[in-house]
């Protein structure tokens, strides 16, 4: 199987388990309106209810950047490759 895609579906089931998994770790959590751990709560209720069109973004965002990687690593200066890696 191509590395880009099995990328992507790692991503697709992380995506999942995190939408099913955080708002039930956080359902107890009070904490102040703005906060970030209620920033995260809330969006991981929402994509809980937009699971499949989530993890489909999510999937496709994942195998473009790793299809894209080679690409962008050869058109960088060297000076820079070698600080980011």
């Amino acid at each position: 199987m191509d590395r880009a895609l099995s990328t992507a579906i790692v991503g697709a089931i992380v995506n999942v388990v995190l939408s099913t998994i955080v708002p039930c770790l956080l359902k107890d959590s009070q904490n102040r309106k703005g906060s970030i751990i209620t920033e995260m709560k809330l969006t991981f209720m929402v994509n809980r209810h937009l699971l499949i069109t989530s993890s489909l973004i999510t999937a496709i965002a994942v195998y473009l950047a790793v299809k894209m990687e080679p690409e962008f690593n050869s058109v960088l200066p060297a000076g820079l490759a070698n600080f980011l890696r």
